[in-house]
């Protein structure tokens, strides 16, 4: 089913409509698009900081990056990870291109001293404000294209062609709406923005149709 609104600009006219009762949505600029922006943003970032779970949408590939370092030079050991890195969710970082490609074994940074005269192809990430890919210094990093899996940052809105990724983002439309209507004592919209919240949630951790999700009795039957 599609979404009921994709953009910014269709949250600011649901917002408008639910609100004001006007046909007229407020402009890029105008007072109220800047409060409801600003709340939007906020509603992200509850959605995004969810306690306990992992938005499915939330995970991406290099390759779909903005920014980062997507090529390896050969004898080069470091190399940016997109400014929406958050962790990597690849056991292993390829480099090469069609089917000449390395792969190298992610490792955790509480396990370097494990490996410091290894020559093995491994690699690990430095997370923080400014997160990098490190290769182990004692192998051969080739030239080819850099590629693994990561979590990101959500992305919050500027421009009023920006898409949620969310799959309800009538979810921040509910939120900005209770926080409009919070003096007046209306709490009929918080309530929707809750129920669509835990709705995400629950369509999250589904399992998907055909997959098994009981666990496996291994045991061998007795004599």
């Amino acid at each position: 089913m599609a979404k009921v609104i994709d953009t910014l600009s269709d949250a600011i006219s649901f917002i408008n409509t639910l609100y004001e009762s006007d046909s007229t949505a407020p402009s890029s600029g105008d007072e109220d698009y800047t409060v409801w922006t600003a709340l939007i943003n906020v509603a992200i970032g509850i959605w995004e900081n969810e306690e306990g779970v992992l938005w499915d949408e939330l995970f991406v590939k290099l390759d779909d990056a903005s920014d980062g370092d997507k090529t390896a030079s050969a004898g080069d050991y470091s190399y940016d990870c997109p400014s929406d890195f958050v962790f990597p969710s690849s056991s292993y970082v390829w480099i090469g291109d069609n089917t000449n490609k390395t792969p190298y074994k992610v490792i955790k940074q509480t396990e370097l001293q494990l490996y410091e005269n290894n020559s093995g192809n491994w690699c690990y990430f430095i997370r923080g404000s400014s997160p990098t890919l490190e290769f182990n210094p004692n192998c051969t990093v080739l030239a080819g294209t850099i590629r693994y899996n990561y979590y990101k940052y959500a992305t919050k809105m500027t421009a009023g062609t920006d898409v949620f990724e969310m799959t309800d983002p009538m979810f921040v439309v509910y939120y900005v709406l209770s926080e409009l209507k919070k003096d007046e004592g209306d709490t009929t919209a918080g309530a929707i923005a809750s129920q669509k919240l835990e709705a995400m949630r629950v369509k999250n951790t589904m399992v998907g149709e055909f997959q098994d999700n009981s666990l496996q009795n291994e045991t061998e039957p007795g004599f």
